[in-house]
């Protein structure tokens, strides 16, 4: 119940509307139960030869109106409560959305995206159903058991007593069965989690699996968890297919009594014709009501699961927007782009040796730094340190004098642009993904960054031009294609720092020269050519195990486990003739092979 406590705040916002559903249903079950006296006067009325055509007309009038207001106002309430509850599941999907957004790379390491998914369609749906149908129910058993149990104690309170025997049973197997459904749905959600996931995982790496020649495999996997999720639907179907007609057993059992112990006392001339007729009405309405309360029940156990997992989430998130209190930057104005980082230490998880051992290094505004090295060496480790994906476990990294931990996130964001190897494009047009860090960018903007890019002439050759939906993650690109897209993205935001992480990996040497002069802070490349870009200062780091990608950096780092082994310009590092020139000299040899 703790869990279902968070999500006061939610139906605070909407109190007004909730208030008036409360009042609403009220005046709608006394609208409904006062149905039963008027067919029960008439009843009597014709039972004893009293009634008149006018007085029977007056009763059924009477009657349609009761029945016409009660309808009106109950679908008032659902208009009102009913719609609250799909306004906080839009504010909870929302705030899940932005928390997930908040969250370190490691939360989506440990958690797959097919659950996560689970989390926003199954769970927020079933915190919706606590909000709406059960808070519907429950006001309106609440208030229709109370004004049934007044006109029924107004009768004949023995017979009211005896009628009511059963209905502890209908509340007490509501829930029983209630509580397998609810077991048994948990594992259908389960199970639907592993399906998502299994599927997700398939089409993201269809080309993977045709290349592999996978299809029968992932089929038949796929299969086997269709199967499973069948046999738990099929668990929940037999024990949902129970329960009604348990209910309508007991409610047979309830009314059976009813007319037995009414029916003597009308012919004992204890209770007239009329009044057996209100006590079946009201009997009638009171049985769905107190089957709701082990309905309602099960429905808060299952908000409370749901609930706490959608919050157990939104917890964890990094509270970077809220927590950075003691330095307060403008989320408009940029940092400066000066980095140092000092004897910083840092490892994925804590079975694994470490991934940066005491590193440390410093690089001034407007400077550019390349960095290469072995594999695994930790290269992206340092991408990932600079940009907040992870925390250090030890030392201090500081850009423009201000240590990281300290600067307001969403500067950071806007301060910094990294371009990755393994890019992501979003399925629409390619104005549309340069534009995705700023939105308001022109199209001359636009262009200008796809043509710093080399990537301006290509576009051109598209049917649609600037215009072309690129589909599902950018498959009518070529990975080159892909990667200058996304340096083009980052380019158009103008950040203070540029990071480049392997992002010419599938570019030629010829086109990685074109845009490498035009992009490094000082326009330089390998024929001095100055960059056309606008007059402004940034820092650059260029990450590449390709020398020939680094070389014209202000100064390079070679790396190895973990450690900064070599350091300097190119020339200078070729002068130590260490592991920097081995690379270099293979490359090279590389490269002529390659030509012959």
């Amino acid at each position: 119940m703790e869990a279902i406590k968070r999500l006061l705040p939610y139906l605070n916002r909407y109190k007004t509307r909730l208030y008036l559903g409360f009042l609403f249903v009220t005046i709608s079950n006394i609208c409904s139960t006062l149905v039963p006296r008027y067919a029960g006067k008439a009843i009597d009325q014709i039972s004893i030869h009293n009634a008149t055509m006018s007085g029977i007309l007056e009763s059924i009038a009477i009657m349609l109106l009761l029945t016409a207001g009660s309808g009106i106002f109950m679908f008032a309430t659902r208009r009102t409560i009913i719609v609250s509850s799909r306004l906080i599941e839009y504010d909870l999907r929302r705030d899940f959305l932005y928390s997930l957004e908040l969250q370190p790379a490691a939360f989506f390491n440990k958690n797959p995206t097919g659950m996560l998914m689970s989390y926003i369609n199954n769970d927020i749906s079933a915190a919706r159903e606590f909000l709406g149908p059960a808070v519907m129910y429950a006001a309106n058993t609440i208030t229709t058991f109370f004004f049934v149990l007044y006109f029924m104690l107004g009768l004949s309170w023995d017979i009211t007593l005896i009628s009511l025997l059963p209905l502890p049973l209908i509340t007490i197997g509501t829930y029983f069965i209630g509580s397998k459904v609810h077991n048994a749905f948990r594992d259908v959600q389960e199970q639907f989690s592993q399906l998502t996931s299994s599927a997700q995982e398939t089409f993201s790496g269809i080309r993977v699996v045709r290349s592999y020649l996978r299809e029968a495999f992932e089929s038949l996997r796929f299969e086997g968890l269709s199967r499973q999720y069948l046999k738990k639907n099929m668990k929940l179907a037999i024990l949902q297919s129970a329960f009604i007609p348990g209910i309508m057993l007991l409610v047979g059992f309830s009314l059976l009594i009813m007319l037995g112990y009414g029916g003597r006392a009308v012919i004992q001339g204890n209770m007239t014709l009329g009044g057996l007729t209100q006590f079946y009405i009201y009997l009638g309405l009171l049985i769905w009501p107190v089957a709701a309360i082990g309905w309602i029940t099960n429905i808060i156990q299952r908000a409370s699961a749901s609930t706490a997992r959608i919050f157990s989430i939104m917890d964890s998130m990094k509270h970077g927007l809220q927590n950075n209190s003691s330095i307060n930057i403008n989320n408009d104005e940029k940092i400066d782009g000066a980095i140092e980082l000092n004897s910083v230490s840092f490892k994925y998880t804590e079975d694994m040796p470490n991934s940066l051992s005491d590193v440390s290094f410093k690089l001034s505004h407007g400077s550019s730094l390349g960095i290469t090295g072995t594999i695994g060496s930790g290269k992206s480790t340092i991408v990932n340190l600079l940009t907040r994906l992870y925390e250090p476990d030890s030392g201090n990294i500081f850009i423009g004098g201000k240590e990281l931990k300290n600067i307001d996130e969403g500067t950071l964001r806007k301060s910094v642009a990294s371009v990755l190897q393994d890019t992501f494009i979003f399925s629409i047009s390619i104005a549309d993904n340069i534009k995705f860090g700023r939105p308001e960018a022109t199209i001359d903007e636009v262009t200008e960054a796809a043509r710093t890019a080399g990537l301006h002439e290509e576009i051109l050759t598209f049917p649609a031009g600037y215009q072309t939906v690129v589909g599902e993650r950018g498959v009518i690109l070529s990975g080159g294609q892909r990667q200058r897209l996304a340096l083009a993205r980052a380019i158009l935001r103008n950040p203070s720092i540029l990071i480049l992480d392997d992002a010419f990996s599938a570019v030629d040497t010829q086109t990685e020269d074109y845009i490498l002069k035009r992009i490094l802070p000082n326009g330089k490349s390998g024929n001095g050519s100055q960059s056309s870009l606008p007059d402004y200062s940034r820092t650059c780091i260029i990450i590449s195990h390709r020398i020939s990608t680094v070389k014209y950096s202000d100064n390079i780092l070679y790396m190895n486990d973990g450690n900064i082994v070599e350091s300097g310009s190119h020339p200078e590092l070729l002068a130590l003739q260490g592991r920097y020139f081995d690379t270099f000299q293979r490359q090279q040899l590389e490269e002529e092979l390659q030509k012959l």
